[in-house]
């Protein structure tokens, strides 16, 4: 695994000659000039060209066009640095393919974006540099929200700054809400209720009243991410969390995911489906492309905080709309999912002299609130949010989430773990399987990944 110490920095700082500290270290009055003087009458020499390298960043985000990095860099970074030139590539299809095939010949290039949940298995497989305090100090990595920290570190050790980090909560219609008369849900019994009130078929009925067609639903009151997929974990572990479950106890590596706590979390999810029939099965809800929220057809709707862009600025809806916090048990707290996208720094580049000043920039700022602005609501550090949220008061429910927000589990089996959850989750919210079926089935395919990942 590379550790790019301090001392390494400063060596490759030196083996450059020392460019990148030029512009903030003066030289010593007494430093000896570097050729004779030109004889009288001669011209002077120009002073060499500084030799320019060129960083090359890897992405499937659209960098280039929401943040513009290419002229934001231009602006903001390549002139204090003469020795860097920065070309950005974004890979929008096929990426993890990509990266796969890159990394196993050698061909990654010097930065790269990498998922949160996949640092750890990249970090210790040596892809990624560590960033110590020579890069990003100590008093930065305290600026940044607890959970959207985790995702940077593993094993006490930082890999990556981010791209992007994102909480979760519910959009609302609020015009739906106000027009059914109804408070917004603040538990689970309250979302049941109030899910129920907005939820009605093609004749008017509601699911709590004789003769409700659940095959002709006109209106759902509520819908998440769910069954197949990352975003189905990212999604659904909130649900078991505040639930007082978990995947797994992080000290001892125990599975817990067929425990009371995680069962009756997913048995609350499969009766909103089977039982209340509040959230659509899957493919029923009939919508638009402009999707089931914007299309009106879904009045409560999971989502991150990523869609502010669209909501505040790319696409408004044609209707009023507010973020609530996602309903609690009477006797949980509210927490949500924090995840997101970093960007690592290719521990076999060449040009780690060049590349670690990038980093450190991501992590400015500068840096920081540009990207909140113009791409990312949530960028990872507390003092920018605060900063974005008089711009943006919607961004208020998010950043509570980020407080008390966790991340998926650590580990580099992870491909393993969440494959388990998905399939249990899909067989148990939308299946014919029963939560404790589906979730016993899982537990020993956690199990196995966590002793892989103790035989590393």
């Amino acid at each position: 695994m590379h550790k790019f110490s301090r001392r390494k920095f400063l060596g490759l700082v030196a083996a450059t000659g020392g460019t990148l500290l030029a512009g903030c270290v003066a030289a010593p009055a007494t430093q000896a000039p570097s050729a004779e003087a030109p004889a009288e009458g001669e011209p002077a020499q120009k002073p060499a060209a500084t030799q320019k390298v060129t960083i090359e960043m890897w992405a499937p985000h659209p960098l280039d066009e929401n943040i513009k990095i290419n002229e934001f860099l231009a602006e903001n970074f390549l002139p204090d640095h003469p020795d860097t030139d920065f070309k950005f590539t974004r890979v929008p299809d096929e990426w993890e393919q990509k990266f796969k095939t890159a990394a196993a010949g050698g061909t990654l290039p010097d930065i790269f974006a990498v998922d949160g949940i996949n640092l750890p298995t990249f970090a210790s497989r040596g892809l990624c540099a560590e960033l110590d305090e020579a890069v990003v100090p100590k008093s930065v990595l305290d600026d940044f929200y607890p959970s959207a920290l985790a995702e940077m570190q593993w094993r006490g050790k930082t890999y990556a700054t981010t791209i992007e980090t994102n909480s979760q909560a519910l959009r609302i219609n609020m015009d739906k809400i106000e027009e059914a008369g109804v408070e917004l849900p603040q538990t689970w019994d309250e979302l049941i209720s109030v899910g129920q009130t907005l939820t009605f078929d093609q004749a008017g009925v509601h699911p709590n009243e004789g003769g409700f067609d659940w095959d002709a639903v006109k209106q759902w009151g509520f819908e998440t991410w769910c069954c197949l997929g990352e975003g189905s974990t990212w999604m659904i572990l909130p649900w078991i969390w505040m639930n007082g479950g978990d995947v797994y106890e992080e000290s001892t590596k125990k599975v817990t995911i067929a425990d009371a706590p995680a069962v009756k979390g997913i048995q609350f999810l499969r009766d909103l489906v089977h039982t209340y029939k509040i959230w659509p099965r899957a493919g029923v809800a009939q919508a638009g492309p402009e999707g089931t929220f914007y299309g009106q057809v879904v009045i409560m709707s999971g989502t991150g905080a990523f869609d502010l862009a669209n909501l505040t600025v790319t696409n408004p809806p044609e209707f009023k709309w507010d973020i609530l916090k996602f309903p609690r048990p009477e006797t949980g707290e509210y927490i949500s999912g924090v995840g997101g996208w970093l960007m690592s720094a290719n521990a076999a580049s060449k040009n780690l002299a060049q590349v670690m000043p990038f980093m450190t920039f991501t992590t400015s700022d500068t840096w920081q609130l540009h990207a909140s602005k113009y791409g990312y609501a949530l960028t990872g550090r507390k003092s920018i949010a605060e900063q974005r949220l008089a711009e943006v008061p919607q961004l208020k429910v998010f950043l509570e989430a980020m407080a008390t927000g966790r991340a998926r589990p650590r580990s580099t089996q992870y491909p393993l773990i969440t494959e388990a959850l998905q399939l249990a989750f899909d067989e148990s919210i939308f299946g014919d399987r029963s939560p404790e079926e589906a979730l016993a089935d899982a537990k020993p395919k956690i199990e196995d990944a966590l002793a892989k990942e103790e035989a590393e």
